[in-house]
């Protein structure tokens, strides 16, 4: 169909951060600043193929899924819809082929004669696309398909994605939100002007504000802590989009989905409006600024091009403050994800109260987090290691920023197997180590390689822990694939065999995740569980 031959493309920019607009309408309202966009740009949105790309703001959609025992889950408060989960789809004054990228839908669960509506049907493709129905009617027809959708059990309401594998994501279940559901449900029936915007924006406010009061029970942000985040998916009931706050000063939207670029600005106005009623942020100058993952958003059917973009790299910093320490971060950049990472910010923590008086080593330091907060506790000496010179250089200035002595603390610029093999050539040891390498099982046809790779290092690392009375090895792994494999028993088992490679007897003391701000779904869990934090004694030689 014309539908999976479409495809939506946006200019993209990849180093430079362009001011796009003033989300407030004049400069500076309400303290709020300017709107930046640091990696695209909504100013070219290429349809191919017919004019369906763009919701029609008088058309009303539905989505029937399956009476089975997928459809329980839908209603239990999983997001996630697959192709193969849907009996038909409905369009109200829509277009014949599809229901467009991005439209707002109701979901529902459809009666077995729900599946037996005449329509034009999904041909199968090469892919094994799913098949089922989709019908437009008009107001003549009305009557008869509004019995069938009104005799069948509302889910709640999501955003369509006809080229999605996640045909729609759930932003607002029924059953966890019954007030705001009906309302939702009385907007459409009366038609109400531009009705799915309305809709829409009443379910972000919702769902944000509760993200909000969610982080100010868990005291963020607060006087030693003001990076956190502050929406995180699926686990706050947006799927696709993740919102860090950056030392209090700055909200970095990502979107890692097709729906969070269509529906840009309604995003960043009902974050603008959250930002300035927040408790925390009275008086304060909060600027937003949007970034994207192209690599995210082409496997949900959203392609950005880099054509007609100047690249303009700003190095502006802002402080980030985690735990009492400062870093220097440039959300302005074309840095790593949000410019921080505030997902490890409590076994930062966790560890450092176990390095007063002991030699530290920071594998994988990237900004030289675990590093800092060890000295901060009082650690004898730490030394940070990283393959990337922008990494050991911004560690280093963080070191700076936090008055650490710089004949104590260290950074340097070395592949870490090198690193350790050099440094057990010296017969170098250390009390405790961590090793956080990036991910390096991206997906489950890459685990076995990646799980060998796991294994060197973990050996490589123990026989650097001191000999004669042993240490703590925090390990981690940032992979979803290694993080979920036999619910996390893979990645303990992996340990263990390098210790017992390494000749070293290895004692569990805890495992954790990320921070409890990067908040999961029960209803998906855990699907959304990626880093694994494992921190483990290793004995000394020949116990």
């Amino acid at each position: 169909s014309a539908a999976s031959r479409r495809t939506v493309r946006m200019a993209f920019a990849s180093t430079s951060s362009i001011r796009i607009r003033d989300i407030s309408g004049t400069s500076f309202r309400d303290n709020i600043k300017t709107f930046r966009q640091v990696t695209a740009s909504t100013a070219d949105i290429i349809s191919e193929g017919n004019t369906s790309s763009s919701p029609k703001s008088s058309s009303l959609h539905t989505v029937m899924v399956k009476r089975n025992r997928q459809s329980q889950h839908f209603r239990e408060g999983a997001p996630l819809i697959f192709g193969n989960s849907i009996a038909a789809t409905f369009s109200e004054n829509g277009y014949d082929d599809s229901i467009p990228l991005g439209s707002l839908v109701a979901v529902y669960v459809g009666r077995d004669d729900a599946q037996k509506k005449k329509g034009k049907k999904y041909k199968k493709t090469p892919s094994n696309e799913p098949v089922y129905t989709h019908t437009n009617y008009d107001s003549s027809e009305a009557a008869q398909y509004h019995s069938t959708i009104n005799n069948s059990q509302l889910i709640g309401y999501g955003v369509y994605n006809p080229h999605s594998m996640y045909r729609v994501r759930i932003l607002m279940h029924a059953t966890q939100h019954p007030v705001l559901a009906k309302e939702s449900k009385k907007k459409q029936k009366q038609r109400v002007e531009d009705h799915d915007s309305a809709i829409l924006k009443s379910i972000l406010e919702r769902k944000m504000s509760d993200a909000m009061n969610l982080r100010l029970a868990m005291n963020l942000p607060s006087e030693s802590t003001d990076t956190y985040r502050l929406v995180n998916g699926e686990g706050d009931g947006c799927s696709g989009l993740a919102v860090d706050i950056i030392g209090g000063s700055t909200a970095i939207v990502m979107s890692s989905a097709a729906w969070c670029e269509v529906h840009k600005e309604a995003i960043v106005a009902v974050l603008e409006g959250l930002l300035k009623d927040h408790p925390s942020y009275d008086g304060a100058d909060i600027e937003i600024i949007w970034r994207n993952t192209p690599s995210r958003l082409k496997q949900d059917g959203y392609e950005l091009s880099f054509e007609n973009q100047e690249s303009e790299e700003d190095d502006t910093a802002v402080i980030a403050t985690e735990s009492s320490v400062k870093y220097l971060t440039y959300p302005y950049s074309n840095g790593q994800k949000t410019g921080f990472y505030c997902d490890q910010r409590d076994n930062r923590l966790m560890v450092a109260e176990y390095c007063r008086d002991k030699r530290v080593l920071d594998l994988c330091c990237y900004n030289g987090g675990f590093a800092l907060n060890a000295m901060v506790q009082g650690a004898a000496e730490s030394i940070g290691v990283d393959s990337s010179q922008d990494a050991v250089d911004a560690a280093t200035a963080n070191a700076k920023e936090n008055d650490l002595d710089p004949a104590k603390i260290s950074f340097v610029r070395d592949d870490i197997a090198a690193y350790m093999k050099s440094a057990m050539n010296q017969e170098e040891e250390f009390d405790v180590i961590v090793l956080d390498p990036p991910k390096l099982a991206p997906n489950l046809s890459t685990l076995d390689k990646a799980s060998r790779k796991y294994h060197a290092l973990n050996r490589d690392a123990m026989n650097l822990i001191n000999r004669d009375k042993g240490g703590l090895l925090l390990t981690c792994t940032c992979s979803a694939a290694m993080t979920q494999k036999d619910g996390g028993q893979y990645f303990l088992n992996m340990v263990n065999g390098a210790g017992l490679s390494a000749k070293r007897r290895v004692t569990l003391l805890r495992v954790n995740g990320a921070a409890p701000c990067h908040t999961q779904s029960p209803a998906s869990f855990p699907a959304g569980a990626y880093l694994t934090a494992a921190l483990f004694h290793v004995g000394p030689v020949g116990s």
